[in-house]
């Protein structure tokens, strides 16, 4: 949805359970049943948050970075839902979170300049990204 902005996007997509790489024309009924609920859902939620938190005063510490989102901003951290590390896909000056097992069943989605530099070596699931870099972090290189 147009205006809607990274942040939201990312959480609601996340609760829909929808990969960011759906395309809209491709969408089953109940995937656009999910995504309509997880919208009015996300909406609703942050907008009371805001709300109570900011109460009578304007808000003064706007930020699109939220402890408690679920997805966005937390590149590498443990999804909440199912404790996989959550993964981004960097473009332009932006970037979407997501968590590869409750959005993409598994598949990692391909950062566009990092799959051009990568090829074949990028990997395509969790269980890969995993077996390269145990533990989440990258090989030490050698000298």
């Amino acid at each position: 949805f147009s205006g809607i902005g990274n942040a939201y996007s990312d959480e609601i997509l996340h609760r829909a359970k929808l990969s960011p790489a759906l395309l809209t024309r491709k969408m089953s009924a109940d995937e656009v049943r999910a995504l309509f609920e997880a919208t009015q859902a996300v909406l609703k939620e942050w907008t009371e948050r805001l709300r109570q938190e900011a109460r009578e005063k304007f808000p003064e510490k706007v930020t699109a970075f939220r402890d408690d989102f679920a997805v966005h901003g937390k590149y590498k951290q443990p999804c909440p839902v199912c404790g996989t590390a959550v993964q981004r896909i960097a473009y332009a000056e932006n970037e979407t979170n997501y968590c590869p097992r409750c959005q993409t069943g598994g598949k990692l989605l391909s950062d566009r300049s990092l799959a051009r530099l990568l090829h074949d070596d990028w990997p395509r699931t969790i269980e890969e990204l995993e077996e390269r870099f145990p533990a989440g972090k990258p090989a030490a290189r050698s000298s």
